[in-house]
């Protein structure tokens, strides 16, 4: 069962499918390990709310203020986050995933 529903941007949907980017986009992307945010991001694709809490490396957390959750992209020590919002009560389907540089 496929948990993302939809994505907030075109780089982080690309990046998703697998599909090639421009120059542009892997320049946006600067210092992000592309094929780690990929398995990062078909992890989340995977996963219900459980699983991200019981996976420590991904450091789920609830961004203060808002609805939205985090999951870091590539490391921790890494600038680099992919935000989304659950899309629904059961906390099984997440929606406008974007991938974002938080410093």
């Amino acid at each position: 069962m496929l948990v993302i529903k939809s994505f907030a941007d075109t780089l982080t949907e690309t990046l998703f499918l697998g599909g090639k980017l421009s120059r542009k986009e892997s320049e946006k992307l600067g210092s992000l390990n592309a094929i780690k945010a990929y398995e990062r991001l078909a992890m989340l694709n995977q996963a219900d709310e459980k699983t991200l809490l019981l996976s420590p490396f991904l450091h789920y957390h609830k961004l203060k203020g808002s609805q939205c959750f985090s999951i870091d992209a590539d490391s921790r020590k890494s600038p680099w986050r992919i935000n989304f919002q659950w899309d629904n009560a059961e906390l099984k389907d997440v929606q406008l995933v974007r991938i974002e540089d938080t410093h």
